[in-house]
């Protein structure tokens, strides 16, 4: 594989993350405040849950796509575009602010956002293998996995800060000047591209890269279960923080859009966290762990339960539902390292952005299906809220004791 670098830190490298992270707190600001706004302002978990999996339509059907086009075009190019209809997208949708119902305004929103969004990640994961040299691959996925765990912490803390200060336009605003930031510094920097030759046409060539990518994920054994495991994450860990956590905090608590905020960026800070655990733990830690680590995920959802159905209070609770989700999403996190890792490694170059796109959009399927279903789970069951989160923490026990383990021997 041709990279521009001879080492890690490079000028390119260095120009990517900045802008890869001015791009994502950005991101994580409007995931964050919109459901919550829609949320505060109906008091309907479903309502919360539906916009949340009409966000996620367009990344499930589009980056298969979007991987496609990452590898047979440039990749620079493809970011800085989107970016710039990312900052248009917003201003649009202020532009709805008091015309248009805010639901439906939000839904429009998330269809359009979300469909940028998903050319964006691929080619933005995609990215990274022709930065740096591959000797130092797994030392740069960890890196934009921390960037990108800081930014997931700090954006809901600001977020909720605006939104409880200053209002949802400001914050609007902010994430506008982001955007254009990360245009900017997109601009400046370099990714090799070499042009593939094709014979025919673009929709026959995507049909054509998507049934290859599709083929060899599904002939790996490990990928196929990274693919299994990434919709557990979707179905079962995402919905925990986008949803649970949330609702349980702003309704059963009884607490404002401030400590949602914080007590969701303290749970994202988990992945910083495992992030350090694998480094530690190197070798020991690989991607045939994936369901004894997802098992501890589970089983860390019963305290949450139990501190819900048996603390009376709100303090308490509110600690131990953050102590129980910083341990699933950190470790849930610590998989995703692993399994982008073991992807960038093991597939042809020509193929790893189809392969990464069917990664990610495992992940958002579950994810679509898993906030619906815990919108209306609860809205229905807010009262019973802690014997709900025992019998989640269960179904996820039986998910990963069917589903998730790697054979060992083909490693």
């Amino acid at each position: 594989m041709d990279t521009i670098a001879r080492n890690l830190w490079n000028k390119n490298f260095l120009l990517y993350i900045i802008g890869m992270e001015f791009n994502l707190i950005g991101t994580n600001i409007l995931k964050f405040i919109l459901p919550l706004y829609v949320l505060l302002e109906t008091g309907n978990p479903a309502l919360m849950g539906t916009i949340l999996a009409f966000s996620t339509i367009p990344l499930a059907l589009f980056i298969p796509i979007g991987g496609v086009v990452a590898d047979r075009f440039s990749k620079k190019n493809i970011m800085v575009l989107m970016n710039f209809a990312s900052a248009i997208a917003i201003m649009v949708y202020l532009g709805m602010s008091g015309t248009v119902a805010i639901v439906p305004a939000t839904i429009i929103f998330f269809l359009l956002f979300s469909s940028f969004e998903s050319m964006i990640s691929p080619t933005s994961e995609a990215s990274v293998p022709f930065l740096v040299p591959k000797d130092d691959l797994v030392r740069a996925n960890s890196i934009t996995w921390i960037l990108a765990i800081f930014s997931t912490v700090g954006s809901p803390i600001i977020g909720g800060f605006i939104l409880a200060s200053f209002g949802l336009t400001s914050a609007l605003y902010i994430s506008v000047a982001l955007y254009v930031l990360a245009t900017v510094i997109k601009l400046i920097m370099k990714i090799p591209f070499t042009k593939q030759k094709t014979k025919i046409g673009l929709s026959r060539t995507i049909i054509s890269d998507l049934k290859e990518g599709t083929r060899f994920a599904v002939q790996e054994h490990k990928i196929r279960k990274i693919l299994l495991a990434s919709l557990f994450i979707g179905l079962f860990l995402i919905p925990l923080s986008s949803i649970a956590l949330p609702v349980l905090v702003s309704i059963h608590l009884a607490m404002e859009e401030t400590f949602v905020g914080l007590a969701t960026g303290i749970v994202a800070f988990g992945g910083t966290a495992s992030i350090l655990l694998l480094g530690l733990l190197k070798e020991r830690a690989n991607i045939t762990k994936t369901r004894s680590i997802f098992m501890i995920c589970s089983l860390a959802i019963i305290p949450a339960g139990l501190g819900v159905l048996w603390i009376a209070n709100t303090t308490l609770v509110f600690i131990v539902l953050i102590a129980s989700f910083f341990i699933a999403d950190g470790l849930s996190t610590m998989v995703v390292v692993l399994a982008s890792t073991y992807i960038g490694e093991k597939t042809p170059e020509h193929m790893i952005g189809k392969v990464m796109s069917l990664y990610i959009t495992a992940i958002y399927i579950g994810s679509m299906a898993g906030n619906y279903i815990f919108g209306i789970l609860f809205r229905t069951f807010i009262d019973t809220s802690g014997t709900l989160l025992l019998i989640i923490a269960g179904f996820a026990v039986i998910y990963s004791l069917l589903f998730l383990r790697i054979k060992s021997r083909r490693w």
